[in-house]
């Protein structure tokens, strides 16, 4: 069992050729564009944009990085709902690998 407060295993992050989306884009134009990318871009993208918004100094830059995060969040959740349940299930991403 793992506590909130108990340091976990820094989760690897994906090594694939990082996709830059754009935040600023409207929901549908960055589903369109997440709906082509593979498994492993998106979750890299996921990583990408949690070090974007601990950077970003802009409410609304932040608000923009949460919904595109949503997107993916999504995305993944649609292509192998099993594994993100788990994933949830198991607390997702150590703190420390998000950003």
């Amino acid at each position: 069992m793992q506590f909130p407060w108990q340091s976990r295993p820094r989760a690897p992050r994906p090594q694939v050729d990082p996709i830059r989306l754009d935040p600023a884009a409207d929901v549908a134009s960055q589903r369109a564009v997440v709906a082509r990318l593979s498994t492993e871009q998106i979750t890299a993208a996921w990583y990408l944009s949690g070090d974007a918004l601990v950077a970003a100094r802009d409410p609304r830059r932040s608000a923009q990085l949460v919904v595109l995060r949503g997107v993916l969040l999504d995305a993944l959740e649609r292509r192998d709902p099993a594994r993100y349940d788990r994933w949830l299930r198991d607390g997702g991403p150590p703190v420390e690998a998000c950003s």
